[in-house]
C-alpha cells in the first residue's frame, strides 16, 4: 500500500489485453498521435480507444485468446529481452574479466 497525496492507495493487480493485435495496433497509433510517448494522457486515450473498439482486460497471460495474440510482437519482444541480457553485465568490484579482485 502507497501513500499518495496523503490519501492511501492499493496496488490493483496487473491487467492484460485480452487481444493483443488491437492493443498494439492502437498504441502505434498513439505514437504518431501523440508527441510524448508514454505519457499519462497517451496512456488514458490507448485505454478509452480500446475499450470503445471493444477490447476486454484479463488478469493472465494464459486467459488471452490464441486467435488474437501478436505473435509477430511477441517474437520481437523476446528478441529486445535477449539484447538486453546481452547488453547488461553485472556491475560491482571483481565483476568483469581480467580485473584484479584485490586492489
Amino acid at each position: 500500500m502507497a501513500l499518495i497525496s496523503g490519501r492511501s492507495v492499493t496496488n490493483a493487480p496487473k491487467q492484460l489485453a485480452a487481444n493483443p493485435r488491437l492493443w498494439n495496433m492502437i498504441t502505434t497509433q498513439a505514437k504518431t498521435r501523440f508527441a510524448k510517448y508514454p505519457s499519462p494522457a497517451a496512456a488514458h486515450w490507448v485505454h478509452t480507444r480500446y475499450s470503445q473498439m471493444g477490447g476486454k482486460f484479463v488478469q493472465s497471460k494464459k486467459e488471452i485468446d490464441p486467435r488474437f495474440r501478436d505473435y509477430e510482437q511477441e517474437k520481437k519482444d523476446k528478441q529486445e529481452d535477449a539484447q538486453k541480457q546481452k547488453v547488461t553485465h553485472p556491475v560491482g568490484r571483481g565483476s568483469l574479466k581480467g580485473e584484479s579482485k584485490h586492489l
